[in-house]
């Protein structure tokens, strides 16, 4: 029950706070002056402003430098048992700051077969007896870092900087008791590399990427407890890959190596949107973003194949300049202290590159002959937590 005179204010609600009109809180916040689409509000905890805030329709809902007061702009829970708001006045402008986060992501389509077991060298007249060999890749530790420079409180110009990398190795033998042996899905077909006692092979395969942003950042809409932002600038990425193959043969081919490297620099445009709700009660959130890049670069690759004896035996130089998409999305919760001076967020994050030359999809097109339009899919996904001082 709230005690007090409630006045009868008129019916704008452009003050709402969290869903709830300046009417139902005359008695918490009183309304001084409403004009020409600018309205300033009082708390009644604090002493009177000296640089009113002021919500302003012409600046989708941004503030003016802040005075001494603010407005309650989430839940009113606090207020109503006599404290005062414990929110940040308002909880989402922007402020300079530095931040720095860890990831814990998976590669995607970086999965590579590079052996078979069989009962045969050759494929055409023996067959797969089940096992094979994987270079399968687990999630890898990387990080990302950056700052946050104020222009206003609704914008901000950020800089941010990526890495991550990530690595398997794996060996097959096969049953030699059986009679059985390795055929490689890795070697060249036009070689005869397969003598009749293949028995053993690894892969090493090993994946990186770094991203140094740019970003110009401003507040979209705000009302309430939610805040959306748009952003837009600059990225420069750079993605390697490398592998290396070892399948042993009988004499005289002896130890067959095949290696591969794959490199990309780009540069382009990014931009998107994020979002926040906030509870001033607790200092929790949930936020989601997405941002889409549009890369132009230089793909470049090399495939060698190489035996103990003959020394090499094949090579493939690849390149080719073309436009790469990256998406990007993120959702997950945080929390926010009540001077808006730390926040702790974690979330899964997902992110595809698209038309990318991976280490499967270059080895395959060379092993065709058909290096035409080479390209696929690769993702990186997983969890991401991060830390931020703001001032």
């Amino acid at each position: 029950m709230v005690y007090g005179v409630v006045a009868v204010a008129t019916d704008a609600r452009a003050g709402d706070t969290d869903g709830v009109s300046l009417e139902l809180v005359a008695g918490l916040y009183e309304e001084v002056d409403s004009a020409s689409g600018v309205e300033t509000i009082n708390s009644i905890d604090e002493t009177p402003l000296d640089e009113a805030l002021q919500l302003c329709a012409g600046e989708s809902g941004c503030m003016s430098p802040l005075g001494s007061g603010g407005i309650l702009e989430g839940s009113l829970l606090s207020n109503l048992r006599g404290g005062k708001a414990k929110c940040p006045q308002p909880w989402w402008a922007h402020r300079s700051g530095a931040f720095g986060e860890y990831l814990f992501l998976t590669a995607g389509s970086s999965d590579l077969i590079y052996a078979v077991e069989g009962t045969d060298p050759d494929p055409d007249v023996g067959t797969p007896t089940g096992p094979i060999g994987i270079a399968a890749m687990d999630g890898s530790s990387g990080f990302r870092t950056g700052f946050a420079l104020a222009a206003s409180p609704c914008s901000s110009l950020n800089v941010s900087y990526s890495y991550w990398q990530g690595s398997t190795f794996d060996v097959i033998n096969a049953n030699d008791g059986a009679g059985y042996v390795l055929n490689s899905q890795l070697l060249h077909p036009s070689l005869d590399n397969t003598a009749v006692s293949s028995l053993q092979s690894n892969a090493d395969h090993e994946i990186s990427f770094q991203h140094v942003d740019l970003n110009y950042r401003h507040l979209w809409k705000q009302a309430g407890a939610l805040a959306v932002n748009w952003t837009a600038g600059l990225r420069y990425s750079n993605l390697e890959q490398t592998m290396r193959s070892q399948q042993t043969y009988q004499v005289a081919n002896g130890l067959t190596d095949v290696t591969t490297d794959i490199d990309f620099d780009g540069f382009g445009l990014t931009g998107g949107l994020d979002l926040k709700r906030y509870s001033c009660e607790t200092g929790l959130y949930i936020y989601g973003q997405g941002m889409a890049s549009l890369l132009a670069g230089d793909w470049k690759a090399d495939y060698r194949q190489a035996n103990q004896f003959d020394g090499g035996e094949a090579r493939n130089s690849y390149e080719d300049f073309h436009a790469t998409p990256i998406l990007e999305g993120e959702v997950g919760l945080g929390w926010q202290s009540q001077t808006g001076c730390v926040q702790l967020q974690s979330g899964y994050t997902m992110a595809g590159w698209y038309s990318a030359v991976t280490t499967r999809g270059y080895v395959d097109a060379v092993r065709s002959g058909n290096l035409i339009d080479v390209g696929e899919t690769i993702t990186f996904s997983g969890l991401t937590s991060r830390l931020t001082f703001q001032f």
